[in-house]
């Protein structure tokens, strides 16, 4: 999950707000309870499933994994390379794709996102917000296919510090609110100044629930 956006994100950054950090128990899960209410998801802190000593030796190599308010929480090292995607596999089975750190793919979930078009979103987020249309291909309780379309607006919150693995890192937080006919989420991006996304916390599918990826 290198960097995606380059400088240009340097000069976005934008008022200073602190990161609310809930513990474990109040974080990721509440996510999946809303089942894509729309509402935000509340970030978690990172667990310690990784030295900061393993992290500085292997600089870019490692995401930590938190899903199912902690439950799941797994060290991730990049597997596949394919262009400015990554696969990700974790020790316990499940793994996810991200194309520039926004997820594309998932799986070993409940119910996975197969494939995800988000050019559009990156874009966006390259112009420091705007409007938006995704499509996810998740898997229906028939295990078959079921393409959706969203319409998003990606939005900034503002420059916000926060901790991963003892490292405080500058931020400018995005929030990507995305509507169906059916179906509302909105995901959450921390990007540092070099334009890597270190934090987000991202929509799966519905009994999957959102699922918060670091870069320590």
């Amino acid at each position: 999950m290198g960097p995606i956006f380059g400088l240009a994100f340097a000069a976005t950054l934008t008022a200073c707000g602190p990161l609310n950090e809930n513990n474990v128990a109040n974080g990721v899960l509440d996510t999946v309870r809303t089942r894509f209410s729309g509402e935000p998801a509340t970030p978690a802190p990172t667990a310690p499933v990784l030295t900061r000593a393993q992290v500085d030796a292997n600089p870019g190599s490692f995401l930590v994994l938190n899903a199912y308010n902690g439950t799941m929480i797994s060290a991730m090292a990049a597997g596949a390379q394919n262009g400015n995607r990554t696969t990700w596999l974790s020790a316990s089975g499940p793994s996810v794709t991200t194309r520039n750190g926004i997820l594309v793919a998932t799986r070993g979930f409940p119910r996975d996102l197969m494939a995800a078009d988000v050019t559009d979103v990156m874009r966006a987020l390259v112009n420091g917000g705007g409007s938006a249309t995704r499509t996810h291909d998740t898997l229906s309780d028939t295990d078959q296919i079921v393409t959706q379309t969203f319409t998003c607006t990606v939005s900034s919150k503002g420059r916000e510090t926060i901790s991963i693995l003892g490292r405080q890192i500058a931020t400018e937080h995005f929030d990507e609110a995305c509507q169906s006919d059916r179906l509302g989420f909105t995901n959450s991006y921390w990007i540092d100044g070099s334009g890597t996304m270190v934090r987000t916390l991202q929509a799966v599918a519905p009994d999957s629930g959102y699922i918060q990826l670091d870069r320590p």
